[in-house]
């Protein structure tokens, strides 16, 4: 990148291509299961951020802004006029903010899984308002798990706070290699970064997304469905698809779901 951070970018298959952005602290590792179900017929990529999976571990540039900035480089060097781009949790966040910042010609296509338009939860709003958009956490509780883990030095707090985040369907080796794969960030990094993305509030961009677009949410999800349906609601013209919770349909259903999930995405692209 311009300010000097080496990225890990991972790449398989051929055909129309699809960039598929991770999540807070996660890595293009856990999407094994899309480049085995997808790069047959797409040429399927997915992307380390900043101080995620492989890339490297600096120690500046932690806010979804910067992130942006290394997407659109990234695009920039696979020489593409454009791509679908695929956005899981926080990874939404970085399309959203690449939107604001270069507009829409790089994204044929969006597709928007398990993010709400803004996590955190204004004293001001009433709570219909909050329920509508699908707050999932207030201000002391933001700055009470931020600081956990910013001291999180055996990984227990962080292993505990993902573990919310799967069905108990989860294995303990699953759960094990997403673990070691989100410790891969440096807590400290991943506190800063947790509190900038939940400080986002996207509600004034997400109705000026015209291009098509599939939101994919879990009905068992911890992100509220009523913030994934504002979302298809105020994307004109926008396909969802909703993962039950039989069917892998957490907020990780790109993993405990990936046979749905592969195939709503396919469907979708065509």
């Amino acid at each position: 990148m311009p300010d000097g951070a080496r990225l890990n970018f991972l790449e398989s298959g051929s055909g129309k291509p699809l960039l598929m952005l991770p999540g807070w602290s996660q890595t293009a590792a856990m999407y094994r299961h899309q480049f085995e179900g997808l790069s047959s017929g797409y040429r399927v990529m997915a992307l380390d951020f900043r101080g995620h999976g492989e890339s490297e571990n600096v120690d500046f540039g932690y806010r979804i802004s910067r992130l942006a900035m290394d997407l659109h480089e990234v695009i920039r060097q696979l020489g593409v006029d454009s791509l679908a781009v695929l956005g899981h949790s926080m990874g939404n966040a970085v399309l959203w903010s690449h939107w604001d910042l270069f507009g829409r010609d790089l994204f044929s296509e969006m597709i928007i899984a398990e993010q709400p338009p803004t996590l955190l939860n204004r004293p001001h709003w009433s709570q219909e308002e909050a329920d509508r958009v699908g707050c999932i956490t207030s201000a002391d509780e933001l700055l009470q798990n931020c600081q956990a883990l910013f001291g999180d030095v055996s990984g227990d707090f962080s292993k505990d706070f993902l573990k919310g985040m799967f069905s108990s369907n989860i294995s303990e080796n699953d759960l094990e290699f997403i673990t070691e794969q989100n410790l891969l960030m440096p807590r400290e990094a991943a506190s800063t970064l947790l509190q900038d993305t939940a400080m986002g509030d996207w509600r004034d961009l997400i109705p000026k997304i015209d291009i098509p677009t599939l939101i994919i949410a879990g009905r068992s999800s911890l992100v509220p469905l009523t913030s994934q349906k504002w979302i298809h609601e105020n994307i004109a013209g926008s396909q969802m698809e909703i993962i039950e919770a039989e069917e892998g349909g957490s907020h990780f259903m790109f993993w405990e779901g990936f046979q749905r999930f592969n195939r709503a995405v396919a469907s979708f692209l065509g």
